[in-house]
């Protein structure tokens, strides 16, 4: 069997995309489909998201280079949201999303009624685990299905023979301490409902405990010498597991967060995307395996695990630490005089001197990553000392530099 393929289809990469920006390079580096949310009504409200002049800008980015759209309207809605989502479908029906991505039936009932063209995706908050739900949806209109996080590779094998529908799951990223992501835990704690968009993330808080008889004697829990987090999750790192799931049916793999990086949205996509290329030989892909999890090692995170459902099940809890092994330097923003120089847009400091590592998309198969030193920084007409976060600078490297690369710096 071809492990690329299922349903005669190459299995997608679906990559995040928190603004303009961040979409561009997911684009560039290989996404097949990017995710993303407007002003309104989605699950994401602190992401830096879209007004509906950049949603057709992105939209019209996305369909001259054969990429798929999918808008995301996936919050819950209250009464009193009734009256407004329908006239914000209205703003943006005309658009042209390739899919739709939903979690509340009464915002699937708004949208058939519009008459919007477009897929329906349900959202991985409606914790689908089985084909008769699958079975259900699809009558209800919906083509793709986002596989609750606890979903295993066996049930999805068994979902398959049962179910022609699209299946979505999670591949990398954040995960969920409440069941599949529904939780209302932020809104009890700081009044910012979770499940319409305002997650305050309180399981990544540090906490005491506290006897009650002993009003005010905080007693610390010590996981580790930062402190304590203990509803806090491990991320989610499926990379070694691509064939399996590519085996199991899956038509596409989802990346978590909106909310991260550009690096962290280009890197995840491109590593993704390589190992999918290569998840139909076995030999290929165990040589490229070691890469692929160092670059994402690379990018800030907890640390990994492949099994949600037992990543607890050690007899002594080990802490959750934010790992970062590098920094986000920058990407390239332009060309140069010569091969050597390009125009950088810094999200960290950058100082003549300063050794960094360049990445690139992985086009064919060809890793073209390498390590440089920055020799001169010109702002403007001026050589300077530093390229500050937030501007754009000529630098002068002692290597060419590619298009589309994107800086870090080891820590």
């Amino acid at each position: 069997m071809d492990l690329s393929t299922t349903s005669g289809c190459s299995t997608e990469i679906v990559s995040p995309a928190g603004n303009f920006e961040k979409l561009t390079f997911a684009v560039k580096y290989g996404a097949d489909a990017v995710y993303f949310g407007g002003e309104k009504f989605n699950l994401r409200m602190q992401s830096g998201n879209f007004d509906t002049a950049e949603i057709r800008k992105a939209v019209r980015f996305c369909r001259e280079r054969n990429v798929k759209t999918v808008f995301l309207l996936n919050s819950y809605l209250h009464e009193k949201d009734i009256a407004p989502t329908r006239e914000y479908i209205e703003e943006i029906k005309d658009i042209g999303f390739d899919g739709i991505m939903l979690s509340d039936p009464g915002m699937l009932m708004l949208l058939k009624k519009s008459g919007i063209q477009a897929q329906f995706h349900l959202s991985t908050q409606m914790s689908t685990l089985n084909h008769l739900s699958i079975q259900f949806w699809q009558e209800m209109g919906i083509s793709r299905i986002v596989m609750a996080r606890e979903t295993t590779i066996e049930e999805i094998r068994m979902i398959r023979e049962h179910s022609g529908a699209d299946i979505e799951v999670f591949i990398h990223g954040a995960l969920c301490i409440s069941y599949s992501g529904r939780c209302l835990l932020s809104r009890f704690l700081s009044g910012r409902d979770a499940n319409q968009g305002s997650c305050s993330h309180p399981c990544r808080w540090k906490f005491s405990l506290i006897e009650e008889q002993r009003p005010g004697n905080h007693m610390d829990i010590i996981e580790y010498a930062r402190g304590t987090e203990i509803l806090s999750s491990k991320d989610l790192c499926l990379v070694g597991k691509v064939p399996e799931y590519v085996q199991a049916g899956v038509n596409a793999f989802k990346i978590e967060g909106r909310m991260k990086s550009l690096y962290y949205t280009a890197n995840t996509t491109r590593i993704y995307r390589h190992a999918v290329q290569c998840a139909h030989d076995p030999e290929l892909f165990a040589r490229h395996l070691p890469f692929w999890q160092r670059e994402l090692d690379l990018i800030n995170h907890r640390p990994y695990t492949e099994d949600l459902f037992n990543e607890f099940e050690e007899k002594e809890f080990s802490g959750v630490p934010y790992i970062k092994k590098a920094r986000f330097a920058g990407y390239v923003a332009g060309a140069g005089g010569d091969e050597t120089e390009v125009y950088v847009k810094a999200f960290n400091p950058i100082r003549p001197g300063d050794l960094l590592e360049v990445i690139y998309p992985i086009h064919d198969g060809v890793i073209k990553d390498g390590n440089l030193r920055v020799k001169e920084i010109i702002d403007g007409e001026t050589v300077t000392d530093m390229a500050r976060p937030g501007t754009s600078c000529l630098l002068r490297f002692d290597v060419p530099v590619h298009e589309d690369g994107i800086f870090r710096k080891g820590l």
